[in-house]
């Protein structure tokens, strides 16, 4: 990090960032503090702080008020604001890839660790806007919306290179605007959403004129902001939309087609001839991906579209979300090779802090024939807790309960009584959240623990997607490489 000594502004009407405070002046950072709205909004103006590190409760001028000021000033609109505050509140003026959001109770060294990481990027940032030649990075370290930002800033002219597992995208720039972009041959504003969520691998950066035709008029602030806005929902709601190895095809007749669908829902129809994979219509419709999903499940929930129960061709192990050798060597490692015609079982937990997320899960596996959820889940009385939430019905002889622990540090206590006859442990959590309980299952109790947000591991897998029967075969094959010993192709995705 550059000598220059950083000013980093902590705003909170209580104690709350005493012990942050002197984390940061440890760090060799410049720290201001202050108590109220008002006093933030002085310092800030006088300063401006390169972070400010706002309390949301904070009392005098409030933190919605505050920032809509600060974002009205030339002198501080470029600073970055890191909100703490309750899980899921919503802020006025919060900008994403540029602002953060921290749940309290927070960690002082995570925090502190996010604001070195911020530095970092923001150097390399500036380093990369005033290159003249060819340069190459790592997604992880600097995201493409930042990439963009900079070379938006800086009136760019070139193309921008980026490899993302054995997948490549180009997009082109001319003056720093977004005029083109492709994946394969998915091209304009549908490639490039499509790219704004690879989050890890490289980029190759060329100056130069991009020498293409304009396909995207969209301004690129404008273009980063509905993109990230639709990849956010999409992922959301990811749980409800087909999955892309599904098979679709139409319920009613052309010629009985309800009156009155829309025109971008008829093109998406016509896609569909005889029995069609859900990936051909999303490849092959110019519309959005989010879009095309949308339509598809309201056409499924309306009937005019139903998904084909032939989506597996075949009979064999191939169906089967646990080979019988899989089954076996599981029985074997619980000592129970010579009880292989009796019925057993081995438990998968679910780790979650939210609700929200245990029920998506579920409504994922919804669809997948082996899936038997609790009573009071199918009958809507059950609230998420602690405890057995369905089970999956590997064989006759053997199936998976699914338990949900809670994995706050209060239910720590818990863990441990849960661990006998484990078949691996799935953590739901988008960030770190429940790190301590997944280094405990794994490095205690040593069994593998999935994670949603491994991406290089679980990318197209996790989250689950509503009835995608193979990624839930490719998730439990993942866990069986601990009994057999063997990795195929699928189990190491």
């Amino acid at each position: 990090m550059s000598q220059k000594q950083k000013n980093i502004l902590l705003a909170s009407s209580s104690k709350l960032f005493n012990s942050l405070a002197t984390l940061l002046q440890q760090s060799g950072f410049k720290v201001s503090k202050c108590q109220d709205g008002a006093q933030a909004l002085e310092i800030a103006l006088k300063t401006t702080p390169e972070i400010m590190v706002v309390d949301t409760g904070i009392t005098v001028l409030g933190a919605d008020k505050l920032v809509q000021i600060l974002r009205s000033n030339n002198k501080t609109d470029l600073s970055s604001i890191f909100f703490v505050g309750p899980e899921g509140e919503q802020i006025t003026g919060f900008r994403h890839q540029v602002d953060r959001y921290i749940s309290r109770p927070f960690n002082n060294e995570q925090l502190l660790a996010e604001v070195l990481t911020y530095f970092n990027r923001k150097e390399k940032s500036e380093q990369l806007g005033q290159a003249r030649t060819e340069v190459e990075g790592d997604l992880k370290q600097i995201s493409l919306p930042d990439l963009l930002q900079i070379f938006s800033l800086n009136r760019k002219d070139g193309v921008l290179a980026l490899a993302h597992n054995k997948k490549k995208g180009y997009i082109h720039l001319l003056e720093g605007q977004v005029v083109s972009a492709r994946i394969g041959r998915i091209a304009a504003e549908k490639a490039f959403y499509r790219l704004l969520l690879w989050d890890y691998g490289k980029f190759r950066f060329t100056p130069g004129n991009p020498q293409t035709e304009r396909h995207i008029e969209m301004p690129t602030d404008q273009l980063l902001m509905e993109g990230m806005r639709q990849n956010d929902e999409m992922l959301a709601q990811m749980s409800t939309f087909p999955a892309e190895e599904k098979l679709l095809e139409l319920a009613v007749p052309m010629n009985h087609l309800p009156k009155g669908l829309r025109p971008g829902t008829l093109e998406i129809i016509e896609l569909i001839d005889g029995e069609t994979h859900v990936s051909h219509v999303v490849d092959n419709s110019p519309r959005s991906d989010y879009e095309i999903l949308q339509v598809l499940r309201a056409l499924l929930e309306k009937g005019v579209l139903k998904e084909s129960r032939d989506d597996n061709p075949g009979s064999g192990d191939d169906s089967l979300l646990l080979t019988s050798e899989e089954i076996v060597a599981i029985k074997d490692f619980f000592g129970e090779g010579d009880a292989l015609l009796e019925e057993t079982s081995a438990k998968l937990i679910i780790l979650t802090d939210e609700d929200s997320q245990a029920g998506a899960f579920l409504q994922a596996l919804q669809g997948i024939d082996e899936f038997e959820p609790e009573t009071d889940f199918l009958d809507g009385r059950g609230t998420l807790s602690l405890g057995d939430i369905g089970r999956l019905e590997i064989s006759d002889k053997f199936h998976l309960r699914l338990f949900l622990l809670p994995a706050s540090e209060e239910s720590a206590p818990f863990w441990r009584p849960f661990c006998h006859r484990l078949f691996g442990v799935l953590s739901l959590a988008n960030d770190t959240t429940l790190q301590n309980a997944e280094n405990y299952f794994f490095e205690t109790a040593h069994v593998p623990v999935a994670k949603y947000r491994d991406l290089e591991t679980f990318n197209g897998i996790l989250p689950l997607r509503r009835g995608d029967r193979r990624g839930v075969r490719r998730l439990l094959q993942y866990f069986a490489v601990r009994f057999t010993g063997l990795e195929n192709e699928e189990s190491l995705l």
